[in-house]
């Protein structure tokens, strides 16, 4: 429905001259995408705070109160998001112009001129108003892993639901970057006037994928440490109680459990995350490539075919 909508919108500023005309693929892509993956992704999020919920220290009505963070802000917040996504839309389009009176002067001249401006403003006041959003949803849970989740080292598939969380919000902003090889394919804009749009993705892109998760990693590293130097402290007691240095079996007996145990948190993760996990992350990460290179493939073969 939104590509129905957006399509014939964008496609008013589309012109034979590439160098002036709308990215409308670009556009209109982006823009039907980003909506309903925040969407998905929210009603993900949801769904891993529920699954948190018995591991949860806290009373009903400061979950109920979660919850409602999750899904919500302040109106003062979404105009701050909204104005601050619209001064990036106008810098970018200086930065492609040249100069603030260029990209009003090609506003006002020409259709063309002001799908673009308009197209770049939507999609900045969008992408920065759901980056927003899912920043503020990685914080809840990056601080329901500082303080209120329960933690057992023995059992750290309960903590699943973090990943999920940094994964699926990872996703957005990968198919969004996964996008901006239309950019080049369409010919509307040189691939240096589309890097402020990649860097301004790219970096929330790696704090989506870390916050959610790096209070939680620091509790379960500091709890094997913990754990593991209580254990050596009792493999020294037990040694130190040995005849003479001496492994007698008494000693021993006391020695292997201690040994075992030590093994055993050694060898637990300090990550929420399991092979699953980071499979279908490597799989979202290598898609940007894919089509960045399918882009250049399809770009090459139409220059070659005209």
């Amino acid at each position: 429905m939104l590509l129905a909508v957006l399509l014939p919108l964008f496609y008013q500023g589309a012109s034979e001259d590439k160098a002036h005309s709308t990215p409308v693929l670009f556009f209109s892509f982006i823009i039907a995408y980003i909506i309903p993956i925040f969407s998905y992704i929210t009603a993900t999020s949801q769904a891993a705070l529920v699954a948190l919920r018995p591991q949860l220290d806290m009373d009903d009505e400061a979950f109920a109160q979660a919850r409602v963070r999750l899904v919500s802000t302040s109106p003062a917040r979404v105009a701050i998001t909204i104005v601050a996504g619209a001064l990036c839309g106008m810098v970018h389009m200086t930065f492609i112009r040249g100069s603030v009176a260029a990209v009003f002067s090609s506003m006002f001249a020409t259709v063309e001129g002001f799908m673009s401006t308009l197209g770049a403003i939507l999609v900045w006041v969008i992408m920065t108003t759901v980056i927003d959003m899912l920043i503020q949803q990685a914080l809840l849970f990056a601080r329901l892993g500082a303080k209120s989740v329960r933690v057992n080292l023995f059992n750290t598939r309960q903590l699943l639901p973090f990943a999920r969380v940094s994964i699926g919000s990872s996703l957005a902003i990968i198919g969004a970057l996964a996008l901006f090889p239309l950019l080049s394919i369409e010919g509307a804009f040189e691939p240096v006037e589309s890097l402020p749009g990649a860097i301004a993705t790219f970096f929330p892109l790696v704090a989506l994928f870390i916050i959610p998760v790096w209070p939680l990693h620091r509790r379960m590293a500091d709890m094997k440490q913990q754990q593991l130097d209580r254990a050596n402290e009792s493999i020294d007691i037990c040694l130190q109680d040995g005849h003479a240095g001496e492994l007698d079996p008494a000693t021993l007996d006391k020695l292997a459990p201690l040994l075992a145990y030590k093994r055993e948190i050694a060898g637990v993760p300090t990550w929420p995350f399991d092979i699953g996990n980071m499979t279908r992350l490597s799989l979202y990460l290598i898609i940007p490539p894919l089509t960045w290179v399918a882009a250049a493939l399809i770009e090459n073969l139409v220059d070659a075919v005209l």
